[in-house]
């Protein structure tokens, strides 16, 4: 089997979405036991069935954040190295914040390659044994991240393996990498085989067959031959053999494995039975769960998983990366970007801008609604644009919101009638029109829902204009507040804006030291107004454009009276150097025009700086200030 034409496309969108939507359930149904034991799940929740915990819109998980923009790494090409997903890695992650377990070099495995990555450490020896030692490399993140290798593979399980090899080698090394291959390789399989030890056997010919993680695995697969009656002597079986006692580090590939393969195994490929009974084991439970319910997604379908799994998801995705406004997404929208990433690995361009159309696939939408071929819809329905502390259950991995609609936005909705379309903001004010709807400016006017109402009606298509205007007065500023963090202090959020790195005050404006960003991936503007007090006589600040992560992107520099324009990617570069000079104490309005393909910067006095050949504004705008520069920035104009 394999991908050929165009024609393919949506049996494949499927598979890949019921695999991704089974390691989302995966990951919802053992997140509230994570680390915990046997024992304790069974005091706690005796012999329940179906989620533990409601936890509403779920925030954040490092299972879903690896997947979701690692991937990314072949967006812009199709033959990738480690180097250039541990590049991606630097490019969505936050420093020392959200998207993994940030547990301290030597403990965490993800936190150690993210200071070797920083430190200039390329990968893979970033993930090396070598570099890292044994304990390090072989905790379970290699395999934990490695699903969506098979979500991109079109089939081929040599593709599957070689981009799971080159993605845990970022992180991890030995056994780490072996389960990554297994997962990757086993979600190719399950979407091309009946049953689930079709998959089992097939994944484990990919496997180096003298690695401790090979040999592991079919003792476990030998042991359910013998013992195919009951579980629990499997389970009694891995705690005194292969338990946590018996391995170094916080969290080891071989003993969460194993419970994989024996879930699996008496699972007999029932989606119920199998992840019940591998939550109720305990250990890593989200991350078992997660892979597990990514292989068997693929395996049975979305439409052979029971609606109580689904349902409450909502087709809702949450993420923390350092780009706010992807880390408001769905489940749907995501595998279409997995699917497509497929097709385009087979030379086949895929532009799907569907919407509605999988099942269960809401895109977040609340209130009387079904998806299935269109939204069928009765009276309001909304979604979230932007998230406040009371809106979704935790801070779980410190995920940092920008909208996804923003003032300057237009909302065109194709239903079956005329119906009325809606946004409303955060002190819930509306604004509201017939089919299409152009969001008005304001001053740190933010939309927190949208949608659309009538009697009864089916929606079947949304297109957003990304054609923002903001006004951010920073003199009269928000913080929001999302509740207790793991380490029980509380997550908070610049509204609007997501940290990268460094600290900031409100203090009669932006006190800033790091680099913040707002904005959508998808804008396009041709004016930035920037109006700050200098605050020392020595000073380096920067207005962010044209911005797709912290490796990539413009700025415009302002270094004790120079200007110049750079430009990020990966490496920095100077493209042109001015002399501009700001008084300290003063006030300054810097205004950033694009005329006839040439940016140019203005101050008060009109006088201007001609900087050098740009052909247009797009992508996450922001502020950075650096060497401890003391920079009050007063407002931030986009239009």
């Amino acid at each position: 089997m394999r991908i050929t034409d165009k024609k393919d496309y949506p049996s494949y969108l499927y598979k890949v979405y019921s695999s991704w939507l089974g390691k989302i359930i995966g990951i919802r149904l053992g997140a509230p036991v994570e680390g915990w034991t046997d024992e304790k799940i069974k005091e706690k929740y005796h012999d329940r069935h179906g989620y533990l915990l409601d936890y509403g819109i779920f925030a954040a998980d490092d299972d879903s954040n690896g997947p979701l923009f690692f991937v990314r790494a072949l967006l812009k090409k199709n033959e990738i190295t480690s180097e250039d997903i541990g590049n991606v890695f630097l490019n969505y992650i936050q420093e020392y914040s959200g998207f993994f377990w940030w547990g301290g070099v030597g403990v965490s495995s993800e936190h150690t390659a993210y200071e070797n990555l920083k430190n200039g450490i390329k990968a893979p020896h970033s993930g090396s044994i070598e570099k890292n030692g044994l304990t390090i490399a072989e905790q379970i993140g290699g395999q934990i991240f490695s699903d969506c290798w098979g979500y991109v593979s079109g089939y081929d399980c040599d593709l599957a393996k070689e981009l799971a090899i080159k993605a845990s080698r970022v992180t991890h090394d030995g056994n780490g990498v072996q389960g990554a291959i297994f997962v990757a390789v086993a979600i190719t399989l399950a979407m091309k085989e009946k049953d689930i030890y079709s998959v089992i056997d097939g994944a484990m010919e990919y496997l180096d067959k003298d690695m401790e993680y090979y040999q592991v695995m079919k003792i476990i697969k030998d042991f359910y031959n013998e013992h195919p009656e009951d579980y629990h002597l499997c389970f009694r079986y891995i705690k005194d053999n292969y338990g946590y006692d018996k391995y170094p580090g916080v969290c080891h590939i071989i003993p969460n494995s194993c419970l994989m393969m024996m879930a699996m195994c008496y699972g007999e490929g029932g989606f119920d039975k199998t992840m019940e009974m591998l939550n109720n084991c305990g250990w890593d439970t989200d991350c078992n769960c997660g892979n597990v319910g990514s292989i068997l997604g693929a395996l049975v379908g979305v439409r052979n998983i029971d609606s109580k799994w689904i349902e409450p998801i909502n087709d809702i995705l949450n993420a923390s990366s350092c780009i706010g406004s992807e880390n408001i997404t769905t489940v749907s929208e995501s595998a279409k970007l997995f699917s497509r990433l497929a097709f385009k690995l087979n030379g086949i361009e895929i532009n799907d801008e569907r919407h509605f159309d999988l099942p269960y696939a809401t895109e977040g939408f609340f209130g009387d609604c079904k998806a299935d071929e269109g939204l069928k819809c009765k009276g309001e329905v909304y979604k979230y644009s932007y998230y406040l502390g009371d809106d979704i259950y935790d801070s779980r991995y410190d995920p940092e919101f920008s909208p996804t609609i923003y003032p300057g936005y237009t909302i065109k909705v194709k239903a079956d009638k005329d119906i009325v379309v809606f946004a409303e903001t955060l002190n819930g004010k509306r604004y509201e029109a017939v089919n299409s709807l152009k969001i008005p400016s304001g001053t740190n006017l933010f939309i927190h829902k949208y949608g659309f109402k009538t009697d009864e009606y089916t929606v079947k298509d949304i297109v957003i204009e990304h054609t923002p205007e903001l006004d951010y007065d920073f003199k009269d500023y928000k913080v929001d507040v999302y509740g207790p963090r793991y380490e029980g202090d509380s997550k908070y959020n610049l509204r609007g804006f997501v940290k990268h790195h460094g600290k900031y005050e409100l203090e009669n404006g932006l006190k800033l030291n790091g680099l913040i960003t707002s904005g959508s991936l998808y804008d396009r503007y041709s004016e930035i107004d920037v109006e700050l007090t200098v605050l020392d006589e020595n000073y380096d600040f920067s207005i962010i454009f044209n911005c797709t992560g912290y490796m990539h992107y413009s700025a415009i520099r302002f270094n004790n009276g120079r200007v110049s324009l750079t430009r990020k990617d990966n490496e920095e570069n100077v493209f042109s150097n001015s002399d501009f000079f700001i008084e300290k104490g003063h006030k300054i309005l810097l205004k950033t025009r694009i005329l006839n393909g040439r940016i140019i910067l203005c101050d008060f006095s009109e006088s201007y700086v001609d900087l050098g050949n740009i052909n247009e504004l797009y992508g996450l705008v922001g502020l950075s200030s650096r060497n401890g520069s003391a920079i009050r920035f007063l407002g931030l104009k986009l239009q």
